[in-house]
């Protein structure tokens, strides 16, 4: 679930300082800052940019690419981000473990029934964020410190002139959908460190609050159950959200084995069917509802490993 996790190590390095960390990165550009005169060095290593001066170290960049050979469409295992952790460890000859959180991604890729646009014209609002359009393909939800992306993943790395990971080979409706803690890491999740991330009480709480961020997130159905003007226009549109979290066979099964039992009359049965035909028969009960319910289950199976 872990995917961009950037790091600040400070008076970490030993002996001969900036340049004990340098000769350990590829691609380095060294430089003077206008400001004091102070040396620094810019460089990479992996997938990783490598910033050094006399005071820190500053690591930019994905740790599920890291991990899996170069692609973040998957998401990493709590192992492979300590698997990960520990390699530039390792490379750079520091305890990045001990580097201090300077941005966290929580990041999960769905395979959609429908067209990302579909869910993505159907997130209309978030209490405390800004809402920002770029295009058909990409909504933030913005506050300080955090921001809510949901893109079309499949467009992005088709715009980047990428190949798709053989695993996902065939998959046309990708959505992605990222939580990114981007100021005050430590307050908003509760530790600071490298290390904690891939421990299981804070991992947990990452995929636990990206799945609370997506549920506050305003349907357009809720804005339309909100402005609705009868009491049956209310009805009818919290019947149709509702629906969309469970399966057709389900609600149909439900519905004829309750007419049997003599609980339902044959005419509010009809009435039923009708409401579960057209919400069905939406565009986003497909998308919206489905994505919902994989929002959940991803939460779930997340924080039980």
């Amino acid at each position: 679930m872990i995917d961009t996790l950037n790091m600040t190590i400070r008076e970490t390095r030993s002996g001969g300082g900036l340049f004990d960390v340098v000769r350990h990165i590829e691609n380095v550009k060294e430089g003077v800052y206008s400001r004091g005169g102070e040396q620094y060095a810019i460089g990479s290593i992996g997938n990783y940019r490598v910033y050094v001066d006399s005071r820190n170290v500053r690591l930019s960049g994905s740790i599920a690419k890291l991990a899996q050979g170069g692609e973040n469409v998957s998401s990493p295992s709590r192992a492979a981000v300590a698997d990960g952790v520990q390699w530039l460890s390792d490379t750079l000859h520091l305890n990045v473990g001990a580097a201090a959180v300077g941005r966290v991604d929580v990041a999960y890729t769905f395979n959609l029934p429908a067209e990302p646009t579909t869910c993505i014209a159907e997130m209309s609002s978030r209490a405390g964020t800004e809402r920002v359009s770029i295009g058909e393909n990409t909504v933030y939800f913005v506050s300080k410190g955090r921001a809510l992306c949901f893109y079309d993943k499949q467009a992005e790395i088709a715009s980047r002139g990428e190949k798709m990971p053989p695993a996902w080979a065939g998959c046309q409706n990708l959505l992605r959908y990222e939580m990114r803690i981007v100021g005050s890491v430590g307050l908003q999740v509760g530790t600071v460190a490298v290390s904690d991330i891939s421990k299981p009480q804070t991992w947990a709480r990452l995929v636990n609050l990206w799945a609370e961020d997506y549920r506050a997130i305003r349907k357009a159905t809720q804005e339309r159950i909100r402005v609705s003007s009868t009491p049956k226009e209310a009805f009818e549109a919290i019947f149709a959200d509702l629906l969309k979290y469970a399966p057709a066979d389900y609600l149909n099964d439900t519905l004829q084995m309750i007419t049997k039992e003599g609980v339902m009359i044959k005419q509010r049965r009809a009435d039923l069917k009708r409401m579960i035909k057209q919400a069905i028969n939406s565009s986003d009960y497909s998308a919206i509802g489905q994505l919902s319910v994989a929002v959940e289950r991803v939460r779930a199976e997340a924080v039980s490993v």
